[in-house]
């Protein structure tokens, strides 16, 4: 084989050498601590605390809004599992609404007919994804929430952007520390927009304890029943370290994407995703017309991996059978579903691997059928 590239390569820190020195457990006594406290200043809110994975972190804002069982939350059934996952723990019951077919984003007015439908006081949440790295319209999404009283929860975990780019809207925002910097190293963001939320979800983060005696540090109550989701020191400190890279590998990703666009530009059978300078393109995703897997196994012969981003929760067993959901019932996300991959696109590529990428893409693509 020629060459081979990896759908996703973690990248390599330099913080890791300094666990050897003297000061490394100083530094671990305050890391959680400082780790919040940067992401205030970047954010500019201070209602924003770390827990110890994205699929915690859902699972915690939702028990800030005290979902309980019959409760309804809607989501886009092209979500990672875990949204849906941790609505289903409350015994709550997702609401999977159809997708734009261009953009991946929950698409509007299948939200706005799910809504109409869903107007008793047990529809508590609309969870919206910000695919892929793209921002979704959310202030659109959050008026019909406001006119049908229900919150909203921004969830930029496949969405990493640079902070000044961020503007959370909704009521609670859930982001991933590493952003595919390495996936090895989890940990994850919650942002409040209210301080009840924020009150409670700080509660529930550990137990539902609270200490009683300010002098006797030992003695404790449990007021709520809650759960271990606290970010351990060790990788507090090395995601703060790598919180500085995010510019640079956002930007290398932009670059590589930008690339693509010009070396696929015309490519038969390819179809190119949104280009925009504001999407971080934490996938970069293209369609092929037909006979997608017949495409990416040409790929892999080539030594080319390809992502796909996400299965339509329909189409999973568990769901399915569930709530009796139908292929056909989400048209756009079948179509997306049928028709689109990821290919590799992250901070450890060379110009040599975007390249080598392209031309088999191209190659295939020729040949396709």
């Amino acid at each position: 084989m020629e060459h081979s590239v990896k759908f996703y390569k973690a990248t390599m820190f330099n913080e890791v050498e300094k666990l050897q020195k003297e000061d490394f457990q100083e530094s671990l006594e305050s890391a959680v601590e400082d780790l919040e406290a940067d992401f205030q200043r970047r954010l500019g809110n201070n209602l924003v605390m770390s827990v110890n994975t994205p699929s915690a972190a859902i699972h915690l804002a939702l028990c800030a809004l005290d979902l309980k069982r019959g409760d309804k939350v809607i989501c886009p059934v092209n979500s990672y599992v875990d949204v849906p996952e941790a609505i289903r723990y409350f015994d709550s019951e997702p609401i999977f609404v159809d997708i734009d077919i261009e953009s991946y984003h929950i698409d509007r007015a299948a939200l706005e007919s799910a809504l109409s439908k869903n107007t008793s006081k047990k529809l508590k949440a609309i969870v919206v994804s910000h695919f892929a790295g793209l921002a979704a319209p959310v202030d659109e999404i959050v008026a019909l929430a406001h006119k049908y009283n229900v919150a909203v929860i921004e969830d930029f975990i496949d969405a990493p952007m640079l902070e000044q780019e961020i503007k959370v809207m909704g009521d609670i925002a859930l982001f991933s520390l590493n952003y595919r910097l390495d996936n090895t190293i989890k940990g994850s963001m919650i942002l409040f927009k209210e301080q009840k939320l924020f009150d409670r979800a700080k509660l529930l983060r550990k137990h539902g304890l609270v200490e009683t005696n300010r002098d006797v540090h030992y003695l404790y109550d449990i007021v709520d029943i809650g759960c271990d989701y606290r970010l351990d020191a060790i990788n507090a400190y090395l995601l703060h370290s790598i919180l500085p890279e995010r510019e640079r590998l956002l930007q290398k990703r932009r670059e590589i994407a930008e690339s693509y666009f010009e070396l696929l530009a015309d490519t038969p059978h390819v179809e190119l995703p949104i280009r925009s300078s504001k999407h971080s393109y934490n996938y970069f995703i293209i369609k092929i017309d037909k006979n997608r897997d017949a495409f990416a196994r040409e790929l892999k012969k080539r030594g080319v991996e390809v992502g796909l981003h996400y299965i339509p929760l329909n189409f999973t067993q568990y769901y399915k059978e569930k709530y009796g959901l139908k292929i056909f019932n989400f048209p756009n996300a079948l179509s997306v579903y049928q028709t689109v991959m990821s290919l590799p696109c992250y901070g450890k590529m060379s110009q040599k691997d975007v390249e080598y990428v392209a031309a088999m893409v191209q190659e295939v693509a020729k040949e396709h059928i």
